[in-house]
């Protein structure tokens, strides 16, 4: 999938230690279910894209916005949405050990 080419339809800025970092979740072409994201530095440049697929739009997305949760909490720990402190972003929960689930903490206070 051609990130650059497809339209953006969901964003999320998040502060971080390093400065300002913008998630961008992108719509795949319609001949397989995918989506991609991409994080772009407060310079403008992309840091990192991953794109996921999966038997339907609703899955990849999922899984989209679970890779995306998890490169957050495995290499930018300080990114934090809304100065909440967390991503709110899904994120794999590793205990499971004989299905795939993702998991969300929200502080509500």
């Amino acid at each position: 999938m051609d990130e650059r080419g497809s339209s953006v339809i969901a964003r999320r800025e998040f502060a971080t230690d390093s400065g300002a970092l913008t998630l961008e979740i992108l719509r795949g072409d319609d001949d397989a279910p995918a989506f991609a994201y991409r994080f772009i530095g407060e310079d403008g440049g992309i840091v990192e894209t991953l794109t996921t697929f999966g038997v339907d739009d609703l899955q990849a997305l999922l899984f989209c916005v679970t890779a995306a949760g998890d490169y957050l909490r495995r290499f930018v720990p300080s990114a934090s949405f809304a100065d909440l402190g967390v991503t709110g972003l899904l994120t794999t929960d590793l205990s499971a050990s004989t299905e795939w689930r993702a998991q969300v903490s929200i502080p509500t206070s």
